[in-house]
């Protein structure tokens, strides 16, 4: 369905619930007879009071919030039009988990904010979800993460909770965009980053703009990223890595791909197991050190098995009850 009738759709929906003059309704009934637009009228008020009526169910939650990003992001940078703030919300009000009265960042020592209500966008095992913010920016989160949106009037803060999400900063905007993972704040402007957060560490890959790093216990000045920086931060310090491509291998999961680039298949199978059913075990250290190169679909497992199979010294069992082992080839 064309993305421009859907805005409008949206955009009706809110005139005729702001003003029922005749002069609208004329306006409407024109506008609702033209070929498509029926459709996608009845598909964004269907969408609305899906919002209250289903805003608990998973699939409607990555449905709508994909929905808005897709509208959202088919809207020309001129002079801003209201887009029905029901809509904007609906993804929002879907994903809101207990309101937070106080949330305190551990990244520069700043005081605690006080907010209303704290969104949290998340998604379960296996899903993806794509979400526009206020200020034009995308978030897109990966499997079994969550993400606290706490703006104010003074910068675009975001708390990484858990799991992986890319950010794709809104340009031209004065407050600043911080997302805070763990003890790490990431502070940037008109930029693309991913960010991951696994227990202990947290991961910074630049694909493009500048960001800086910066600790909770400001020990140490912060550190300045440029594009294809991947920054790995744990208790032991902070390193950062400089690869050609890198940054957007680490990030093609948004695309719904995993990019391995002479990775250990103990680490492969471990990235495919984050994404779902079935689970892959490593039977011996042998299989488990085999380098492996190669694109992969997120949660598709078969693929990736069968290429194993073909192109690597390992064999795959996979048993009635659905486990599935990997172990190095016996050769008589």
């Amino acid at each position: 369905m064309n993305g421009r009738v859907m805005i409008e759709a949206a955009e009706w929906v809110e005139r005729l619930d702001a003003a029922s003059d005749d002069s609208t309704r004329a306006q409407f009934d024109h506008w609702h007879a033209q070929p498509g637009h029926k459709v996608a009228y009845e598909t964004v008020v269907d969408a609305r009071e899906a919002s209250t009526a289903l805003a608990d169910h998973p699939d409607m939650l990555a449905l709508r919030h994909a929905t808005v990003a897709r509208v959202a992001l088919a809207r020309a940078p001129r002079a801003p039009r209201r887009t029905a703030p029901w809509l904007l919300a609906a993804a929002a009000c879907a994903a809101v988990v207990a309101p937070l009265a106080w949330l305190r960042l551990a990244d520069d020592g700043a005081p605690a904010s006080r907010i209303a209500s704290a969104p949290i966008y998340r998604t379960a095992t296996g899903q993806r979800l794509m979400v526009t913010l206020t200020d034009g920016s995308r978030l897109t989160l990966d499997t079994d993460s969550r993400v606290r949106v706490a703006y104010s009037d003074s910068e675009r803060r975001l708390v990484l909770e858990r799991g992986q999400a890319l950010f794709e900063v809104a340009k031209h905007q004065p407050r600043p965009f911080v997302v805070v993972a763990g003890s790490h704040a990431v502070t940037a402007h008109g930029t693309a980053f991913d960010v991951r957060l696994d227990p202990g560490t947290v991961q910074v890959a630049l694909v493009e703009g500048l960001v800086s790093v910066a600790t909770s216990q400001g020990q140490a000045r912060p550190v300045k990223m440029v594009p294809d920086d991947v920054l790995t931060a744990s208790a032991t310090g902070i390193s950062v890595r400089h690869v050609p491509g890198m940054a957007l291998a680490l990030s093609s999961w948004s695309e719904g791909r995993l990019v391995f680039e002479d990775t250990s298949l103990r680490h492969a199978v471990a990235e495919m197991n984050r994404y779902g059913t079935p689970q892959i075990a490593i039977a011996d250290a042998g299989a488990g050190a085999v380098r492996i190169s190669g694109s992969f679909r997120t949660g598709d497992v078969q693929p990736f098995l069968d290429a194993l199979e073909l192109g690597f010294p390992v064999t795959v069992d996979r048993r009635a009850d659905g486990r599935i082992t990997i172990a190095t080839k016996k050769y008589r």
